[in-house]
């Protein structure tokens, strides 16, 4: 009896000494290995474990701590079981050695630990003592402690590590250091564990490195955490795993959704789900800071832009020259791959700018534009879709569509489509600025169609289309100045009074606008052509040369006969000029008219061309 008191005080002091040991485990694995020899000491056991006990089952150290499958825990109901039955259990459970074992409880009863060893003569002397029951309540006191102890130092850990994250995330502005070291901090606590991020369709600068959500096909389980903001959990039993979808929630809203793979069997502790929780909550209130500081940016930046461009388009700017600064005021605002200008005009037909891309101008192109414009003809506002499914022909070449209208008067009457490959590109902020930015323009673009309509109006004759002798005199005058040559020609329609007194005024006009539409096709690009007056035309080539104005006039001569009904031949007198024998423009006038009345005096249907050099007729 003595002998196993002394025992037990000595098992006592040596859990004492072990508390109060600098070197005390910060872990349970830790703590045991320390208790081990203490045991040996006063007992001679050599073979023993230690099973912590968790969720109605006893786990090894090992597996208490890492996410390891409990299919070899060892399962403890109190009703039912026998020391026998228990002793089975456990040597199916790989502890083959095990003919004795130690259950610690609290002072409710309710376990805290078991111990399996294999007992020698000492033990099982000590173990029919008394004194066994004052064993069981010195180790547990000493278990509860070691739990505290162990506790504590797993939560200063978490919230050490807390701390670090939450300085991160309060030291930055940058949306992307901060989703970065979400993964990172989770990853980092539970290395074993598959680690996802969901964002939100805002946060589509970071669509590269992390999925967005996708609303239609997501998992039940991460669309309920996104809504609701609250934790969900769904068991995957295709890969044995949990998922937990943890929402990254801000104060004004959730931005998306954590989900973390464990296995099917782990039990997360209460430290690891605050850790998991606190992570996800911190997190979310810096990515709404640096989302509304983002926000507050480009609001500025966008009240800037919408002035510039309301300052800039109340300039009178020229009508092509609007649409150019437009352009480049959407390139740099949304960075689109393809972008294009359509105006309607009154028999609906279409014309594509030019400034628009080269994409339009296919039939793919073409069937976006009809495409967009049958959805603004319903009378839609604008179109908006960041994940574009085309139905034309299956084709999937852009996922990001936008097209606002312009309209004037509430009439459509034209449109502007940005395009761009990736999906959900776009976002709705940039597509309410597009708004804004068409708004401001509509009304500067349709005056500027007007001016250039007046400008028409006032610039070319309207039965011929072409432009007017003031129009023509100004370009020539500019040229003398600017440029280094040219070709000017005057051409007249040979008995064209004889046209009017047999076929009427009307077949007349007929005759001239015939003729107009043939040079206006010859000059296109070259020069300008305008009527002089009746049945008189002048053509200015600026930057032609003697031999380049000479084979164009007599591809007049020889064409225009070729598409007049009734046909009708022309003469034509030309003159050319260069820097080293300058005319002024009346000078150029006198010589070609002067031309023209030779060819005319000739016998008609012929080009005389003025010689600079001999100043005679050729």
């Amino acid at each position: 009896m003595i002998d196993h008191q002394l025992t037990m005080f000595k098992v006592k002091s040596g859990l004492m000494d072990l508390w109060t040991e600098e070197t005390a485990g910060q872990s349970y694995e830790q703590w045991f290995a320390a208790m081990r020899p203490k045991l040996f000491q006063h007992f001679g056991i050599t073979e023993m474990d230690f099973l912590i006990y968790d969720n109605n089952s006893f786990m090894t150290l090992e597996g208490h701590k890492s996410a390891v499958k409990r299919k070899d825990a060892l399962l403890f109901y109190t009703k039912g079981i026998t020391r026998a039955s228990f002793l089975s259990q456990i040597h199916k459970r790989g502890f083959d050695y095990a003919d004795d074992f130690l259950l610690i409880k609290n002072w409710k009863s309710e376990p805290l630990g078991l111990l399996i060893l294999k007992s020698n003569e000492r033990w099982q002397s000590f173990a029919s003592s008394p004194y066994l029951h004052e064993l069981e309540i010195a180790v547990s006191h000493f278990i509860q402690k070691v739990r505290k102890m162990v506790f504590l130092v797993k939560e200063e850990k978490s919230y050490r590590h807390l701390f670090a994250v939450t300085e991160l995330f309060n030291s930055t502005m940058d949306s992307n250091v901060i989703v970065d070291g979400i993964v990172a901090a989770v990853s980092e606590s539970f290395p074993s564990f598959d680690v996802e991020l969901l964002l939100s369709h805002e946060q589509t600068d970071m669509m590269q490195k992390y999925k967005l959500l996708d609303y239609m096909n997501e998992r039940p389980s991460a669309m309920n955490a996104f809504v609701s903001g609250e934790v969900t959990r769904e068991e995957l039993t295709e890969s044995s795993s949990t998922l937990i979808n943890v929402p990254i929630k801000g104060r004004q809203g959730i931005y998306g959704v954590l989900q973390i793979k464990a296995p099917l069997d782990f039990v997360f502790s209460s430290i690891q789900n605050n850790f998991i929780r606190m992570v996800a909550h911190t997190a979310g209130n810096a990515l709404e800071n640096a989302s509304l500081y983002d926000q507050s940016h480009r609001v500025i930046e966008d009240l800037q832009l919408v002035n510039e461009t309301s300052r800039k388009l109340n300039s009178n700017m020229p009508f092509e020259e609007m649409i150019a600064f437009l352009q480049q005021q959407f390139l740099k605002a949304f960075q689109p791959t393809e972008i294009a200008f359509v105006f309607i005009d009154e028999k609906n037909n279409y014309d594509i700018s030019g400034l628009s891309t080269d994409f339009f101008r296919t039939d793919a192109g073409h069937d976006y534009i009809a495409f967009a414009t049958n959805h603004l003809e319903r009378g839609k506002d604008a179109l908006f879709n960041a994940n574009f499914r085309s139905p034309i022909e299956g084709k999937f070449l852009y996922r990001s569509v936008i097209a606002i209208p312009i309209k004037t008067q509430g009439k459509l009457t034209g449109l502007v489509i940005l395009l761009h490959r990736d999906q959900y590109f776009f976002s709705f902020d940039s597509f309410k600025l597009m708004q804004s930015l068409i708004g401001h323009s509509s009304l500067a673009l349709a005056n500027s169609m007007l001016r250039d309509q007046l400008q028409e109006l006032v610039d070319k004759d309207q039965l011929t289309k072409l432009y007017t002798r003031s129009y023509v005199d100004e370009i020539i005058e500019k040229s003398i100045i600017n440029d280094e040559a040219g070709v000017f020609v005057l051409l007249d329609v040979d008995d064209f009074k004889k046209v009017n007194d047999t076929y009427g005024h009307v077949m007349g006009d007929e005759v001239l606008k015939q003729i107009a539409a043939t040079i206006l096709s010859e000059v296109s690009g070259k020069g300008v052509a305008g009527r002089w007056g009746g049945e008189e035309i002048a053509i200015f080539l600026p930057s032609a040369n003697y031999n380049e104005g000479a084979e164009f006039t007599e591809r007049l001569l020889t064409l225009i006969p070729t598409v007049t009904e009734p046909q009708v031949t022309v003469s034509i007198g030309m003159r050319n000029w260069t820097k080293k024998r300058e005319l002024t423009y009346n000078e150029l006038f006198h010589y070609t008219d002067k031309a023209l009345y030779k060819a005319k005096k000739n016998g008609k249907n012929q080009v005389v061309i003025h010689d600079a050099t001999t100043c005679t007729f050729s």
